[in-house]
């Protein structure tokens, strides 16, 4: 099963091209463009209070504020942009994979190395 998920997101990865796994150094890039089937996903890293949080947007329509990490117990900002930008990434590549809601789950937070397990 883990293996199969692995997979299916590598292959999304690959042929979505515009995704990549680790965000890149000049900040001013950390809002990204993906596009697929002719729509267009955002994701842009914004500052809150005590860390990061993440907007996605679809087509220019904001559709995603997230400015605590979902999941947990509390209300708890990514400690780092980095975090924040690729929980974002996970959140579209299950929108382009049709998963609705696109939720994150306790175990990709772990996959993630944002929260241990």
């Amino acid at each position: 099963m883990k293996l199969s998920v692995t997979i299916a997101i590598l292959f999304i990865w690959v042929f979505t091209g515009c995704i990549t796994s680790t965000p890149p150094k000049d900040l001013s890039q950390w809002d990204t463009i993906v596009s697929h089937d002719s729509i267009k996903f955002r994701l842009e890293t914004i500052k809150v209070d005590s860390g990061w949080g993440y907007a996605i947007f679809v087509d220019g329509k904001k559709l995603i504020i997230q400015k605590q990490i979902p999941v947990i117990e509390g209300i708890h900002a990514f400690k780092t942009q980095e975090n924040a930008y690729n929980c974002a990434q996970r959140v579209i590549i299950k929108l382009i994979s049709g998963e609705m809601p696109p939720s994150i789950t306790r175990q990709d937070l772990i996959e993630m190395n944002i929260i241990k397990q």
